[in-house]
């Protein structure tokens, strides 16, 4: 918002698409079950970015955190109704005729008003793994999950398992290795 940009309507029907896409979302039939672990990352993840977002009046981040969950709602069968509404609650800032008319068909009394804002876990926030990638020689050979804060000696391990980094090993001696904590490796052989 701090920004002046000019005035184009070729957004707009970007933004149509996503509030249909929303809609037909919440179409599906919907079952009662928990979400996934990974589906409840996302969620809590998205709770707190679109909560962070508005507050800071950064409202593109926050709608494309939205447009995200969106993505991963689609690819989920059965659809957890709790992710759907959890949402519809999330997009009401941003669409509130939209959010109200779809609160009232998950089955809940009007309004969304005065819903309180969804909460999140921290704990949830946090990914149990992250992806460290492994080059030799500063070329690409590949990555590997590691938890976070995990040690050079652990990434290490971890890459020299991998058969490509194997393959570029053979018979040469490992000289250095540079490691950037959670997210590279490099070994540099000879």
């Amino acid at each position: 918002l701090e920004a002046t940009k000019p005035w184009s309507t070729s957004g707009i029907q970007g933004v149509s698409r996503f509030l249909e896409r929303v809609h037909a979302l919440a179409q599906r039939s919907l079952c009662d079950e928990v979400p996934s672990e990974d589906l409840q990352r996302l969620l809590h993840k998205t709770i707190r970015k679109v909560g962070e977002d508005i507050e800071a009046l950064r409202l593109n981040t926050a709608i494309s955190a939205l447009m995200i969950l969106l993505n991963e709602l689609a690819k989920v069968d059965p659809l957890p109704k709790e992710a759907v509404e959890i949402l519809v609650r999330l997009l009401h800032p941003f669409a509130p005729h939209l959010a109200e008319e779809l609160w009232e068909q998950l089955g809940h009394a009007p309004s969304l008003q005065d819903v309180p804002w969804p909460t999140y876990d921290e704990a949830l926030c946090v990914d149990p793994y992250v992806t460290v990638a492994v080059q030799v020689n500063g070329k690409m050979r590949g990555t590997v999950q590691l938890a976070p804060g995990s040690s050079q000696d652990a990434a290490l391990a971890e890459a020299s398992a991998l058969e490509s980094v194997q393959r570029q090993m053979e018979g040469k001696t490992l000289r250095k290795v540079i490691w950037v904590p959670d997210k590279l490796i490099n070994l540099i052989v000879g």
